[in-house]
């Protein structure tokens, strides 16, 4: 990646062997990745290994999550929903604390916003107002309870409710 200087232009799916190794051959990976440029995106699946997002970030290393499998047979549990994401990520690298837990929702929002270079994500005076609304008090919450009733709005407008598309802009 460095001797091609495609520094901030990789991505490793998956990375599984990132959770399989030491933590001291980890804290090396994790240096040389994050020197890299390259970032990791991780789907945490079922009882494979997977990176360890926390030691990765720490090292400086983009870790963001996708969902690529939508109830196939690789894997049925797949809906597409990121929060749901959010929730077995945290679950499976054992965060507990809200800061751990707001981590867990940076990986499958920020972080993936970032890898992709989308301009006017988040919440922030000019962008793009694209966001969920849910009932929830707080990030953790939100990752913990998984919310089912949401809102989403695309450019400010409602887009869909309650799993079903609106049919007429609010």
């Amino acid at each position: 990646t460095t001797a091609s200087g495609m520094q901030g232009k990789v991505v490793v799916s998956h990375a599984y062997g990132l959770g399989d190794i030491s933590a001291d051959a980890l804290a090396g990976a994790g240096e040389r990745i994050a020197a890299a440029g390259v970032a990791i995106m991780t789907n945490a699946p079922g009882d494979h290994p997977f990176p360890p997002v926390a030691a990765l970030r720490k090292a400086g290393v983009t870790v963001f999550a996708g969902s690529d499998n939508i109830r196939d047979s690789w894997w049925p549990y797949g809906d597409g929903d990121m929060l749901n994401r959010a929730n077995m990520i945290g679950y499976r690298s054992g965060f507990y604390e809200d800061w751990e837990l707001e981590a867990a929702c940076d990986v499958v929002s920020h972080a993936g916003a970032e890898v992709l270079g989308l301009e006017g994500y988040g919440i922030a005076v000019g962008a793009r107002a694209d966001f969920v609304a849910l009932r929830a008090e707080h990030v953790p919450e939100a990752v913990v309870a998984v919310p089912k009733e949401r809102v989403v709005y695309r450019a400010g407008r409602e887009v869909a409710r309650g799993g079903k598309v609106s049919t007429r802009p609010r």
